[in-house]
């Protein structure tokens, strides 16, 4: 079998998307034990939920490097290359390692076809990971679940704690069209006698509580009080915790709620290590792409990577801090609830110029404008995000803001194209 160079071999990674989005553990836990059983050689974190996993992750991720830790953390998808999915101590995992990793696991993979079980590519891109975080020597992963929780691939793991970050409905026709069907499935995270951190409420908080009396997990549900935050106009989000003020590196006051969970989540992992000035070195520090960063000027250009009707309504509230009139390109999936996001955003923009991502699971963009046409009079649509941003810009002059936002695929065409420039 000749080895493949990082082109080829991601190309074979992308090509086991086909075999879409498959549900249950036995695959990657076969494939794990194969090499080894690499997810039992470290302790992790476990975060699922609908909006802020990333950010969290990130924060998380983020502290416990500030306390001395070498951290692995597993995150998805990536903007612009794939090796951003896997990092140790914050750095992405080099090409020439994806590749070994990639040629030591395609015999056992193919192997597997053989024997009739099709691996999928988050099936395959977990177990990479796992073996880098183990033969990386981490202290601690924290890892972020792909989709749902109780059958994603990431669930073979058996964290410290659990996250649960707020729940939506989202991907209805996999996890349930109900906010109880959708959190049972996040809840699957969950492990027996293990913490879960929540700031859910309603519907979602009573499925999370019933599922951790049912496995002894002490819960830990952080709501205001005994959190509030500080907002400085166009400035740095606050969290205040039993006295202490902790700055968010992150942009949004939506980061608050998110900061708020991790605090929480540290104290209930209970490292001694994990001290006050690590929390604060380590949420001012932390860094996460496309959650409202600025990344051009002339006019300002933010990229963001609001996905879904909740994550919309947080966006909203923070556009007005974003600039006098701001210009959206604006693009998002197929499985998404186009009116309601465009409801939600729309009245919040001087115009919007609307733009597909490059993914096959893009919606139309002459689709999307006319939706978006019932909440916006000035309306534009261009196929390609070059196309869609040079309108913008245009339209938003030297000393406007233009803001990409929809879907993260999106924001990853964005940022390509500008790098590009």
């Amino acid at each position: 079998m000749d080895r493949m160079d990082y082109g080829g071999i991601t190309e074979w990674l992308f090509s086991l998307e086909a075999e879409g989005i498959k549900f249950g553990l036995e695959n990657t836990l076969e494939l794990l034990h194969r090499v080894g059983d690499p997810h039992l050689a470290f302790p992790s974190i476990h975060v699922a939920g609908t909006n802020g996993k990333g950010s969290t992750c990130a924060m998380l991720d983020s502290v416990l490097r500030a306390a001395g830790l070498r951290t692995g953390l597993y995150t998805s998808p990536h903007l612009v290359d794939f090796t951003e999915r896997i990092r140790v101590d914050g750095k992405e995992i080099g090409r020439h390692e994806v590749e070994d990793l990639a040629e030591e696991l395609r015999p056992h993979i193919l192997h597997m076809q053989e024997e009739g079980r099709r691996l999928t590519f988050f099936e395959v891109t977990t177990v990479m990971a796992f073996l880098y975080f183990q033969r990386s020597g981490v202290d601690m992963v924290v890892a972020e679940t792909g989709m749902g929780g109780r059958l994603d691939s990431t669930n073979v793991l058996l964290p410290e704690l659990s996250v649960i970050t707020p729940i939506g409905l989202e991907h209805s026709h996999f996890l349930g069209r109900t906010i109880e069907e959708i959190t049972f499935e996040k809840a699957g995270v969950i492990k027996p006698g293990r913490p879960v951190v929540t700031s859910n409420a309603g519907e979602a908080l009573g499925v999370i509580q019933r599922k951790a009396q049912e496995l002894g997990s002490e819960m830990h549900v952080v709501s205001q009080p005994p959190y509030f935050d500080v907002i400085r106009e166009r400035g740095p989000a606050i969290v205040e915790k039993d006295g202490h003020r902790y700055e968010i590196g992150l942009n949004g006051a939506f980061q608050i709620q998110n900061a708020a969970m991790v605090l929480e989540a540290l104290k209930a992992l209970a490292n001694p290590a994990v001290d006050r000035d690590a929390m604060q070195k380590g949420l001012k520090e932390v860094r996460w792409p496309a959650r409202l960063e600025k990344v051009a000027e002339s006019p300002t250009i933010i990229l963001d990577s609001t996905h879904n009707a909740p994550g919309a309504v947080s966006l909203a509230k923070e556009i007005p801090h974003l600039g006098d009139e701001v210009v959206m390109v604006f693009g998002i999936l197929q499985d998404k609830d186009a009116d309601a996001m465009c409801r939600i955003l729309g009245p919040t923009v001087k115009s919007v110029v609307i733009a597909e991502a490059s993914t096959d699971r893009a919606m139309a963009a002459d689709r999307l404008a006319k939706v978006m046409s019932s909440y916006n009079k000035d309306v534009a649509f261009e196929e390609c995000i070059g196309d869609a941003l040079t309108r913008a810009m245009e339209i938003a002059g030297s000393e406007g803001t233009v803001l990409v936002t929809g879907s993260i695929y999106l924001a990853g065409d964005a940022l390509r194209w500008l790098k590009a420039r």
